[in-house]
């Protein structure tokens, strides 16, 4: 199976400092993009893609996703091979609890950082499946045969209570985010297609645009630069930053 990938890390049009981070493979960049492909065999048995949003005060928010992504590098090229998948589940979520916990002693240890935390989506290529592994509002995204579908489901007040009283973006679980911190790991979907495409997004990208608003901008030749284009002309209030893992060559 191969991955063409388009990466975008942007400021958007109203913040002057960038929280959010994203991780691809052994790359990882804020206010910086990417385009390449990569073909996912016995030579790469553990792939990662990843979004971190980033949160808190100063620039508390930038070394909070930063933590979290630099983390997943050391960490996930650590995973021993020939798991299954609640092996696999239970070892991912043991070193994000690590994870979680240097943020959460970062933010005790220097006053400057006391609060800070971070969101995760990300896709995980595991000796051929894939995964999502996901804290927080960031999503993950799948588009099939013309239509959008969420898979990971947001950490949110507003999703918990059920109330749109309630400002979208605010979160019950993050990395650094209190004691009961989790993380959900689960299969990203049935069986990959060719012309599938996964979506990984900050809120950056789903406060400015609706699901119906995304799915038609996938649905035309250049969404690789019409998702940052459209979110921008929406307002760009926050960060915006995406993945698009674009499916091809899956075997029969």
């Amino acid at each position: 199976m191969k991955f063409r990938i388009t990466a975008v890390c942007d400021v958007g049009c109203v913040r002057t400092n960038n929280e959010d981070m994203i991780l691809v493979g052994k790359k990882i960049l804020r206010d910086d993009r990417l385009q390449g492909a990569i073909e996912l065999n016995d030579q790469h048995s553990i792939f990662l893609i990843a979004v971190a949003d980033g949160m808190g005060g100063a620039n508390a928010g930038e070394v909070a996703s930063q933590t979290v992504l630099e983390g997943l590098l050391e960490k996930i090229s650590l995973l021993p091979s020939g798991m299954d998948a609640e092996s696999l589940k239970t070892s991912i979520q043991a070193l994000c609890q690590e994870i979680h916990q240097s943020i959460t002693n970062a933010g005790i240890e220097d006053t400057a950082k006391s609060g800070m935390g971070s969101t995760l989506v990300a896709l995980l290529w595991y000796e051929g499946t894939l995964y999502s592994v996901h804290a927080g509002d960031s999503r993950l995204y799948r588009f099939r045969n013309e239509t959008l579908m969420q898979i990971t489901e947001d950490h949110s007040m507003q999703k918990l209570v059920g109330s749109d009283e309630i400002p979208s973006n605010v979160i019950y679980n993050s990395f650094g985010g209190g004691p009961s911190f989790f993380v959900t790991v689960d299969p990203a979907g049935k069986k990959a297609l060719d012309g599938d495409i996964f979506l990984l997004c900050s809120d950056g990208v789903t406060d400015m645009l609706s699901d119906e608003e995304i799915e038609a901008i996938l649905s035309h030749e250049g969404f690789e630069e019409a998702l940052l284009e459209q979110a921008k002309a929406k307002g760009g209030r926050d960060n915006i930053s995406y993945v698009l893992a674009e499916v091809s060559g899956v075997e029969e």
